[in-house]
């Protein structure tokens, strides 16, 4: 009997971290084309995605499902930048390499928490990379996408 206590146990927490690592598995790895380079993104599987034309480039927004992020993708010119509103915001880090990248973080107080917002500028390439309203929780998962976009 205790035996089978104890067996019940292991299997519950073994499907448990199944579970766990199989929910971190669930992302997409997307390549956008931008003026002949090729940009590769990973973000949640489960996300609705809506792209804007405009005569200087498009704007590709990832709405994640599974929780309140928003990523913005920005291919071309003519936007001011930063693209994120630093209305109400408080900046954390720039990050600035010549004229080639600027990455700046920070977040904003909502509902009592704290959601925080990235832009990386890709100058020399014309792209642009936000996300915005993560939830701490989550924020290492959005770092993690966002450390590993690679522009070929």
């Amino acid at each position: 009997m205790v035996m089978t206590v104890r067996r019940s146990k292991i299997i519950f927490v073994l499907l448990c971290f199944a579970n766990a690592v199989f929910g971190q598995l669930q992302i997409k790895t997307d390549t956008i084309l931008c003026f002949g380079r090729k940009m590769v993104i990973e973000y949640p599987l489960k996300s609705r995605v809506n792209i804007v034309n405009y005569e200087e480039g498009y704007f590709k927004t990832i709405n994640c499902i599974t929780d309140t992020t928003v990523i913005t993708i920005h291919c071309g010119s003519m936007v001011n930048l930063p693209l994120t509103s630093m209305t109400n915001k408080t900046l954390c880090s720039e990050f600035i390499l010549g004229k080639d990248i600027r990455s700046i973080r920070g977040y904003s107080i909502l509902n009592g928490g704290k959601k925080y917002f990235r832009e990386d500028n890709y100058f020399k390439y014309g792209i642009t990379v936000v996300y915005e309203n993560v939830e701490e929780r989550k924020l290492m998962y959005y770092e993690h996408f966002f450390n590993n976009i690679r522009i070929q």
